[in-house]
């Protein structure tokens, strides 16, 4: 057995009677943090309301009488001579730490103190490059969320500096995560759930395009994937309707085949990235909710009969933006619609920063005819933010804050999509 830092285990045993028992924790614990805050032990520690028990062991342990009143006393200098003299000669400090465990002295306190604001600094630091993420930073510092997942200042200085990198970095079109794990920070297992930047960068990646906080594998797959990341090739799809198709690839065909029955289509990423798709049309409608396409397949049937359709469903995926992108090289124009709330411009604006394309009723006049025509369906909160392909609507939005879901305009789109395909 190895001996304790100030004596003998015997010694330990004398100090453990004297300053280790129920009557004296207080003590022990007011001379603690007495030297995290002033780094000495000088002066008297007073405990009013002080128990019988505590005054009586308060007086024995500086050799004098019990005294009348509520209070315990110990002078701090007479404890340590007497400890030095008859129990632990290396001192009052050494028992406290011997007793309650290592101290963090003003020094280091303070060295601490820097090196999270400087974690904080850092991380606010990248909401000044991208303003959109300011309230992700907040509410990870207000949370602790960084503070949790490092074991010290130093190291979670380390992990904001690669949240930087990666905020530069994103989006990432059609990038694999472990690519993008090892090219930003040379492993590719860096932005793994479990380790301590991949915990919190999946939740960048959702403020970086407007996504709600949330848990689970779902969630983080399509986060990562609003961002073009490809968690793996084959979660990462795209619906879509009335592709003509081709006879270039096995996907080409599909798409034919599938289009001239009427029925909708799931591509995969994996056959976006190693197939050709066929013809661009020269025209493509694209929406946000799934039951547009569903209404369409049920509304026109086989026989090419409405103008090609492509669902983003929700925040766009690595899938949705290639084949998008695909689409715009093949020379189709792109005219999008989506639900007029917060969440529905969040969207519209992260399909903008990837192709161009022009409002389907989607604008301002839009917004206001189908409010007034009580096809509001509720009231919505959140950030309207700007919409640049009508400057108007935001205004609108903000003022009237209601919401109108793509469902409710059902009619009028598939007029269009009949319209356009004639």
């Amino acid at each position: 057995m190895s001996e304790p830092a100030g004596g003998t285990p015997e010694a330990l045993s004398r100090i453990r009677r004297l300053l280790g028992t129920p009557e004296t924790a207080w003590l022990l614990d007011r001379m603690h943090s007495r030297l995290e805050q002033k780094g000495t032990l000088e002066g008297t520690v007073t405990k009013q309301g002080a128990s019988t028990a505590e005054r009586m062991a308060a007086a024995r342990l500086v050799g004098r009488s019990v005294r009348s009143g509520s209070s315990a006393s110990v002078s701090l200098e007479q404890l340590d001579v007497r400890l030095r003299r008859d129990a632990w000669p290396a001192g009052l400090e050494s028992a406290v730490v011997e007793l309650s465990g290592p101290v963090s002295g003003p020094d280091v306190r303070r060295a601490e103190r820097a090196g999270w604001q400087n974690v904080a600094d850092t991380l606010r630091g990248i909401a000044d490059d991208r303003p959109e993420l300011e309230t992700w930073v907040e509410n990870a510092l207000r949370s602790g969320a960084v503070k949790r997942s490092t074991a010290s200042a130093a190291a979670a200085h380390a992990v904001s500096l690669q949240l930087g990198v990666l905020a530069r970095a994103l989006p990432a079109e059609g990038v694999p995560l472990g690519v993008l794990a090892a090219g930003l920070f040379g492993d590719a297992h860096a932005l793994d759930p479990k380790t301590p930047l991949g915990s919190i960068a999946v939740g960048l990646a959702a403020a970086a395009t407007g996504q709600l906080p949330g848990t689970g594998s779902r969630w983080r797959r399509d986060a990562w994937q609003s961002c073009g990341v490809i968690v793996d090739e084959l979660s990462s799809t795209v619906l879509t309707l009335g592709l003509p198709g081709g006879v270039t690839s096995p996907t080409a065909r599909a798409l034919a085949a599938l289009g001239e029955a009427g029925q909708p289509a799931v591509l995969t990423y994996r056959q976006l990235a190693v197939d050709d798709i066929g013809t661009a049309p020269q025209l493509v409608s694209v929406c946000e909710n799934p039951a547009v396409i569903a209404a369409a397949a049920d509304r026109f049937g086989a026989g090419a009969g409405a103008a090609p359709l492509i669902c983003v469903n929700g925040q766009p995926g690595a899938a949705v933006i290639r084949l998008l992108t695909q689409l715009v090289a093949g020379g189709a124009r792109l005219r999008y619609h989506g639900d007029f709330d917060a969440g529905g411009l969040a969207i519209a604006r992260t399909v903008a920063r990837s192709v161009p394309w022009e409002p389907w009723r989607f604008g301002e006049a839009d917004y206001r005819t189908a409010c007034e025509s009580s096809l509001a369906t509720s009231v919505f909160s959140g950030v309207v933010g700007e919409t640049p392909w009508d400057a108007g609507l935001s205004g609108a939005m903000e003022e009237l804050r209601l919401r109108v879901e793509e469902e409710s305009v059902l009619a009028v789109l598939l007029d269009d999509l009949r319209s356009t395909a004639l």
